[in-house]
């Protein structure tokens, strides 16, 4: 089937690094909006690519006149925001490195980062990340500059206390550009972009592995090139003005593995980056409306908010007819691209359902989306299915930090359900003795910053050893089964992956995570946590107590998940069932360890912490 996102003029395949994409953008399309974002007062606020230039060539000055060098570290402590994007831009124009940090990073894990990569140079957000920072600061003898992004507060001035230390070694943001401009030529940051080679590093991000400490995925601009040359480019707009943006591109998630593939993306692609006005979920399904995007790439988490706002959206009795009404849309949609005929009386059924129920289900994407992809983690076939049944152009795809975020897709066009897809262009998948998925590419990193690992992540004759376990169809399409790392061996000598029961039990809009437990045990149980807003919702309609650790033991709650769990049960085979659950007054939290960066579960930390009332289940 022909692929709509063919690769067109606009792809800048002559660039072999990232060092002058921002200049080159500035300079062929300057008028075109390359960010846009809300301020504290909710205006709507953008930067043109010249705009968006000129911050980042400063910054890059700036960072050249602390005396910083090419491949030198500078890490950032921040949402993901104008500046963030900025840093990005001029560290690859100045030959530098980015590391990120989450703003929930703490401080032990701030000094383990900054420590580990010998950052000498840190920009933080505001003061109260500025303060973590200078927790742990003379416990790192590399780090010599902070850079802070937003102005200093009116807090009482505590430099003096510590004889003007802090004044010395912290600027603010204005500070830096503004040295910039001054102290390093624009020739001398041209020289440094000239010298920029595609085996140098461009980023350090440090992974959110579920055991041990962070390990810095050290990634090149080859990496991310070989990326953007694979995927595919917007459809050309002949009708357009020479300076219009190829659409906006939407991203939910933090500055982490997908954010920074997606920002490189925009530049290279000549879109419009759109910001979230922070980190809350409970506000996600309405930024996504208000966006209006064109590309939004989402992890599974943020695709069943969505689903969880669609079917709330409508009366409780309605949502069954809905979800069934899905089905045949999904059957219509996959008969008309095999080429069938559609019966007269269901195509007439359709094309009305199309017009109004459906697209009801696609204004909640902004309705003017083009691509949404799901990735990071297990999804939800069902939820998946509901989307394609509407007719939103979703697709699955994998890829990991290793791999520059990339390396398998499904498109619009040529999808299959229950799979990831098929390697993208230039990128070899295969599978080993054991299961494991294996990828070979321009987009596997050359390694961990600072170590060697003989485990997953282990590239061995240029094989990636991704840990995930997986099987690729006759015609391609690899489908992940699960992790070999969190196989759980029931005590009958069957190995199980928790995957399919807590991807099903997420699918009901109460609950928000599901952790299967039984290693050594006869069958699994599981551990549920609840998306309070929809359980509140769910028990002020049926008048019961809405006060969380009350209603976690409500009998009529519990009669619902006992519901939930029987029908995901249904769907699955014996050993992949759970004959119980326990329910938690919280939900998993990044904060206590219990989540990843990329929100994923934790799954040892849970398992430990929890251990006495998964424990008791099997009494």
């Amino acid at each position: 089937m022909k692929n709509r996102d063919a690769v067109h003029a606009d792809a800048p395949v002559h660039l072999d690094t990232l060092a002058h994409l921002a200049r080159r953008n500035a300079e062929q399309w300057p008028a075109t909006t390359a960010v846009r974002w809300r301020d504290a007062d909710g205006v709507w606020c953008r930067r043109s690519y010249a705009e968006a230039w000129q911050a980042s060539e400063e910054t890059a000055r700036g960072l050249m006149a602390l005396g910083l060098e090419p491949g030198d570290r500078v890490a950032v402590l921040s949402d993901l925001r104008p500046e963030w994007t900025f840093t990005l831009m001029g560290a690859a124009a100045a030959g530098l490195v980015v590391v990120s940090l989450l703003p929930t990073t703490v401080p032990e894990e701030i000094e383990h980062v900054l420590g580990d990569c010998a950052a000498k140079a840190v920009l933080c957000e505001n003061t109260a990340q500025l303060a973590k920072v200078e927790a742990v600061w003379s416990r790192l003898p590399h780090l010599r500059q902070a850079v802070l992004v937003d102005p200093p507060d009116l807090a009482p001035d505590r430099s003096k206390e510590d004889g003007g230390a802090r004044t010395a070694r912290t600027t603010t943001l204005a500070g830096l550009r503004a040295r910039g401009r001054t102290d390093t030529s624009p020739e001398a940051l041209r020289s440094r972009s000239d010298a920029v080679r595609a085996e140098d590093l461009l980023a350090i991000i440090y992974t959110s592995g579920t055991t041990g400490p962070k390990k810095g995925c050290a990634l090149t601009h080859g990496n991310y090139v070989s990326v953007l040359r694979a995927h595919p480019q917007p459809p050309p707009k002949p009708d357009a003005a020479a300076d219009h943006s190829n659409g906006t591109v939407f991203v939910v998630t933090g500055p982490h593995t997908i954010a920074m593939l997606m920002q490189v993306l925009v530049w290279w692609s000549r879109y419009t980056l759109v910001y979230r006005r922070g980190s809350s979920t409970d506000l996600l399904a309405d930024e996504v409306r208000e966006a209006r995007p064109q590309i939004l790439p989402l992890v599974p988490l943020a695709l069943e908010q969505i689903y969880g706002a669609v079917l709330a959206s409508r009366p409780q009795e309605d949502t069954a007819l809905l979800i069934e009404a899905a089905r045949a849309g999904l059957e219509v949609r996959e008969r008309r691209s095999r080429g069938e005929r559609i019966p007269s009386r269901l195509e007439s059924w359709f094309a009305t359902a199309d017009r109004t129920l459906f697209a009801d289900v696609r204004a909640h994407f902004g309705g003017a989306v083009r691509r949404v992809t799901v990735s990071g983690a297990s999804v939800s076939q069902d939820i998946l299915g509901f989307f394609l049944g509407c007719g939103v152009p979703i697709v699955e795809c994998y890829g990991m930090t290793e791999t520059a975020a990339a390396a398998t897709t499904n498109s619009p066009d040529d999808y299959r359900l229950g799979t990831v897809g098929k390697p993208l262009p230039g990128i070899e998948v295969d599978i080993a003795p054991d299961g494991e998925v294996l990828i070979r590419g321009a987009n596997v990193f050359p390694g961990y910053w600072g170590c060697h690992d003989d485990d997953f992540g282990a590239v061995r004759d240029g094989w990636l050893h991704t840990g995930d376990l997986g099987s690729v169809d006759d015609d391609g399409y690899l489908r992940l089964t699960g992790r070999k790392k969190e196989l759980i061996q029931l005590s009958h000598g069957v190995a199980v992956t928790p995957n399919p029961l807590e991807r099903e039990l997420r699918t009901s809009p109460l609950i928000s995570n599901a952790v299967a437990y039984g290693e050594g045990k006869p069958h699994l149980v599981v551990l549920l946590t609840l998306d309070a807003s929809r359980v509140r919702e769910w028990a002020a309609g049926r008048g019961l107590p809405t006060d969380l650790p009350g209603l976690v033991r409500h009998p009529k709650l519990l009669g619902e998940l006992t519901r939930v769990l029987a029908d995901a049960n249904a769907k699955l085979q014996e050993y992949y069932r759970a004959r119980k659950f326990t329910v938690l007054e919280r939900d998993l939290s990044i904060e206590e360890g219990e989540l990843t960066i990329s929100m994923k579960v934790a799954r040892p930390v849970v398992h430990d912490r929890f251990r006495e009332r998964f424990e008791a289940l099997y009494e």
